[in-house]
């Protein structure tokens, strides 16, 4: 289901950074930097010594956004009712998609216009919402 705009600005005001000593560089010896905020909000920024991110994913609402340099940018896309496996309930299945969904980018830059995490970080995604949103 889709967040509402009060909720979206909660869980942008929430993410606070994860101590990036804790983490490892991943396969290619990119540095990650993991932001974690309420209800599972995440975002993942990957970069190559002090160059801007070449890589970002955001998870908000059951929904995965991803830009890079090599793919561009993919949404996953709300889903509407419960999501069920196997009869029981997955609230970590997530929605990734293979096209741009506009609601998520809305959804999305909302989200990241009211998160802490140093626009630096944020403006390659950021950008990649705005021109898919037309904004």
């Amino acid at each position: 289901m889709k967040p509402s705009d009060e909720q979206l600005a909660l869980w942008g005001a929430s993410m606070r950074e994860i101590d990036p000593a804790s983490l490892i560089p991943d396969e290619d010896g990119a540095r990650v930097r993991w932001f974690l905020g309420d209800n599972g909000t995440e975002l993942f920024a990957w970069s190559h010594g002090e160059a801007g991110p070449h890589h970002l994913q955001l998870v908000f609402a059951r929904v995965s956004v991803e830009w890079s340099t090599q793919r561009g940018l993919i949404t996953g896309t709300f889903k509407t009712g419960s999501t069920s496996s196997g009869g029981r309930y997955d609230p970590y299945l997530l929605s990734v998609g293979q096209q741009i969904d506009p609601e998520v980018c809305a959804s999305a830059r909302k989200l990241l216009e009211r998160s802490v995490v140093d626009a630096k970080v944020t403006a390659p995604l950021v950008q990649a919402l705005a021109h898919a949103s037309g904004g």
